[in-house]
């Protein structure tokens, strides 16, 4: 029997080379998964955050300056784990939102940093949130 025959008739190690073949795709649709969840959660906090201030700024007097209203933004972003500053804040009172006039308008950006954004850079994104509500 000659080498070549020896060398297809051999197992070993086929399971190294079909791990070696399929971990990277397999590893990158875990942590994908995981990023992707990362994301939403994100996106759905800063809603939340934004809805919150713009209810503050309508019925509450602790956030009747705009530094208030960003300082209520900032802490609230910041219980949920959130590092925003102050300046991804913006407030605008008497706004129109939807049609509704004399509302108070909260728009927050937050530049998404990803662990994965130097392996796949579609998940680095720039979120926004953007909520209003009536004044009361």
């Amino acid at each position: 029997m000659n080498f070549i025959q020896k060398l297809r008739r051999d197992q070993q190690g086929a399971s190294t080379i079909e791990f070696a073949l399929l971990a990277p795709a397999f590893l990158t649709l875990i942590f994908g998964t995981i990023e992707g969840s990362r994301i939403v959660w994100t996106k759905n906090t800063l809603d939340e955050v934004a809805f919150a201030t713009a209810r503050c700024m309508s019925v509450s007097l602790g956030c009747e300056t705009e530094t208030q209203q960003q300082d209520f933004a900032v802490d609230r972003a910041a219980s949920y784990g959130i590092a925003i500053v102050a300046a991804d804040v913006t407030a605008t009172a008497d706004a129109d939102c939807n049609g509704f006039p004399d509302s108070s308008r909260i728009t927050i950006t937050h530049d998404f940093n990803s662990v994965m954004g130097g392996f796949m850079p579609s998940m680095a994104a720039d979120l926004e949130a953007d909520s209003c509500f009536p004044q009361l």
